[in-house]
């Protein structure tokens, strides 16, 4: 069995996404890794999703639909915190959120490596590239002050945000009790208060900055978040390339927010393209 899990997951309204996902993962050579998928909801998981993995999680949640609460569904369900618990017998696992794709085997290599050195890996949210984001965001800011209070708030949102949609952790971390248990208070606070947000990474951005978790920085390249940068494509080497010098290939693509759906000018042409894994390499290719 290989040491190494890389996990995503979705419901039936992300198929496409982590689909592409898969594909990329495939593409990109997944040599000595297994590939998990945590399938949440009632229905059968697409035949080319099962047939991208090596194991399979079913996680039901027929309420959701009658009375979903505000929140991200996977954050709600608490998965990342179980990956171990879904997928029993790694040493190391690794998570990609569904609307993320992998342009080259090294970011993935870099992750597992940094996962050896403290408790969790994971972006801190910062590169030159990302200049123009207000760092604390006001999002931020008024998640903390919902769930926590304004004196947490003001307590560690100095630190950056941590995201939580690419992150690796080794089987004996304390990030997965922890995580659970920072969860299971939060989902007590919103059975309180329904109209507070459920976020599974503001948990654990506390959980970090109050001391409780140790991080291992990964570098923008392995998490790239489009929505605060937009990438620059290199046609010679058919890459996609961060915006600013050097100009370092991308490892991991990450369509945060709205850029999952958005279409960018090409290097100020009149070529338009999402950032979507399809329509890259169709781009590349053409």
């Amino acid at each position: 069995m290989p040491k190494v899990i890389v996990v995503t997951g979705c419901d039936s309204a992300h198929y496409d996404l982590v689909s592409d996902l898969l594909t990329s993962l495939g593409e990109a050579g997944r040599e000595g890794l297994a590939v998990g998928f945590v399938h949440v909801g009632d229905g059968v998981v697409p035949a080319q999703i099962a047939a991208a993995v090596d194991d399979v999680a079913h996680v039901a949640d027929s309420g959701f639909s009658a009375n979903p609460p505000r929140g991200f569904r996977l954050a709600c369900l608490a998965i990342k915190p179980r990956l171990p618990e879904f997928f029993p017998g790694y040493e190391t696992y690794v998570w990609l959120d569904g609307d993320t794709w992998v342009q080259n085997r090294s970011g993935l290599d870099q992750i597992v490596e940094s996962a050896r050195f403290l408790d969790l890996c994971a972006h801190p949210e910062l590169d030159p590239s990302y200049y123009r984001m207000t760092i604390p965001s006001e999002r931020l800011l008024s998640l903390y002050r919902g769930l926590y209070g304004p004196d947490d708030a003001v307590r560690h949102v100095a630190l950056p945000m941590f995201n939580a949609g690419v992150f690796a952790a080794r089987a004996d971390s304390p990030l997965w009790p922890l995580w659970r248990e920072a969860l299971a208070e939060v989902h007590d606070l919103i059975a309180r208060s329904p109209q507070l947000y459920y976020s599974d990474q503001v948990p654990l951005h506390r959980l970090i900055a109050g001391g409780r978790l140790s991080v291992h920085p990964l570098r923008a390249i392995n998490n790239w978040m489009v929505h605060a940068a937009q990438p620059g494509l290199n046609l010679k080497s058919k890459r996609l390339v961060a915006p600013t010098y050097p100009y370092e290939e991308i490892n991991i693509v990450h369509l945060t927010g709205a850029t999952k759906d958005m279409t960018f000018s090409l290097d100020n042409t009149d070529r338009h393209t999402s950032y979507r894994y399809g329509a890259i390499k169709a781009v590349l290719a053409g």
